[in-house]
């Protein structure tokens, strides 16, 4: 016997040797409930634990492990929006009316293949680990049950259905609401995952009778299988892996849960986090070691961090890729793609579509929409660059704005490798600086500038003798000469 997580000493016996994959499996995951007791519009299993949809979450995991079919029952209501979540390579199907559990895995016959062995879990369930779902695997296939349940052992064990044993051999399983009260502190319970042989779960829910209401429960799955040879019971190591998720209390306990256990996997890989507690991290993160987050680090979505970086204190990452030996202060990125050596902050704020080449170096209240900023260009401060295509070299001055809007329509500026845009310039697009070309401050551009020339005034004309020549003998000061 191995004790559990919280203490309580189990019957169960030694685990069975987890299998490699589920290769050849089907997972179904049930996902039909109506979840009433989130209150919200939203289908409870499309809530999301660390930026991840739960039931996205549970499918992830089946793929993980290798399980090659992966199936979902949805309700006829929110079926569209689980297809959606979910992601390729998982088939929805519906169940017509909620009709139990057991009607929602018969809703799963018609497509999956005879011959293969089916888990069984719920789509609510978002702590669960590889770990368990290959040991339980392993144990089906080892006792070579048509039917292993799961079981954990909890401190608090209201709201579950209990294991029954005789003589330590599993019976059946009893809901709550038939427990004699003696026994309602009964600590095993029935925890939600079940492996069963495709061709005998066919035929013994088809044979089950229906309730009252035309239900069809897995407890009476259990027990004609203990009737027909027996059942193999196994018991989650980890208690918490097995709650559920019905109301945004049990919701907040299992993000607390899952991000613990993101911090604790990269620090683990090298990652350093100052103050854990105050990181916040996706589970579709990744970030490279020797990368530090500063306190107040909050990265979401598909956020991909390289090595050597050091982000924050107080940075926002959404879906932003950002390569290594990158420096971001307190600033907000979304949809962005930064390449190495770039320094970023504080208080940027870069919007989707923004590529940052090389080396850039944005300064304190930048914002950068739709934007490309070539290789070791500077934009050092109180810089507005939307739908832009900066060169490289560029020297963005304080305070400079590409006016992108004309009030109808949105309009690109180009600015050519080695220009230097002077402080409180507009550059009223569309409209092209040329390489090498210089707006003096406070110049108002709405014409193309040529390669090489210095323009200044307002609206901004050439200063005559500056339509090209050498740019940087043209901008030096008296005292610079």
């Amino acid at each position: 016997m191995r004790p559990s997580s919280n203490g309580i000493t189990p019957i169960a016996g030694p685990i069975t040797n987890a299998v490699a994959s589920l290769r050849g499996w089907t997972g179904i995951v049930l996902a039909a409930g109506p979840g009433t007791r989130m209150r919200s519009a939203v289908p409870k299993v499309l809530h999301p634990v660390a930026g991840v949809p739960m039931v996205r979450l549970v499918c992830n995991l089946l793929r993980e492990v290798g399980c090659d079919q992966i199936v979902v029952v949805a309700s006829p209501g929110s079926y569209e929006d689980i297809a959606d979540a979910v992601g390729e390579g998982v088939t929805t199907v519906v169940q017509a009316q909620p009709l139990g559990m057991g009607d929602a895995t018969l809703a799963a016959r018609e497509v999956v293949g005879a011959g293969r062995n089916v888990l069984m879990l719920h789509a609510d369930m978002p702590l669960l680990t590889t770990r368990t779902l290959l040991e339980m695997a392993g144990r089906h296939v080892a006792v070579d049950h048509a039917l292993t349940i799961s079981t954990a052992y909890l401190e608090d064990p209201r709201g579950y259905g209990r294991v029954e044993r005789r003589n330590g051999k599993v019976q059946g399983i009893v809901l709550e609401a038939d427990l004699p009260a003696a026994q309602r502190g009964q600590p095993e319970v029935n925890a939600g995952l079940y492996a069963a042989d495709a061709d005998w779960l066919w035929d013994t829910l088809a044979a089950l009778p229906r309730s009252d209401r035309g239900e069809v429960g897995l407890a009476g799955l259990i027990a004609l299988a203990v009737q027909r040879g027996g059942v193999e019971a196994y018991q989650v190591t980890e208690a918490v892996e097995v709650q559920q998720v019905n109301d945004r209390i049990q919701l907040a306990s299992a993000e607390r849960v899952l991000r613990d256990r993101i911090r604790r996997r990269l620090m683990l890989e090298g990652v350093t986090l100052l103050d854990p507690p105050s990181t916040f991290i996706d589970a579709g993160v990744r970030v490279a070691p020797d990368t530090t987050l500063l306190p107040g680090v909050h990265l979401i979505g598909s956020t991909r961090v390289g090595s050597g970086c050091r982000i924050g204190p107080n940075a926002i990452l959404r879906d932003t890729t950002v390569a290594d030996g990158v420096e971001i202060g307190g600033s907000t990125l979304e949809g962005s793609t930064i390449a190495a050596g770039v320094t970023i902050g504080p208080y940027c704020h870069l919007r989707p579509g923004s590529v940052i080449e090389q080396d850039v170096h944005l300064g304190n209240y930048v914002e950068v929409k739709n934007s490309r900023i070539g290789p070791r260009t500077q934009v050092g401060h109180f810089s507005y660059i939307g739908d832009a295509d900066v060169g490289a070299g560029v020297n963005i001055g304080a305070g400079s704005i590409t006016v992108n809007y004309d009030g109808v329509t949105k309009h690109r500026t180009q600015i050519g490798d080695g220009a230097f845009v002077g402080s409180d310039s507009l550059l009223v697009a569309p409209v092209r600086l040329g390489e090498g070309a210089r707006t003096a401050a406070g110049a108002v551009v709405t014409s193309d500038v040529p390669d090489g020339a210095l323009v200044m005034g307002v609206p901004a004309r050439i200063r005559p003798g500056a339509e090209g020549g050498n740019p940087t003998q043209e901008h030096r000061s008296p005292a610079s000469s």
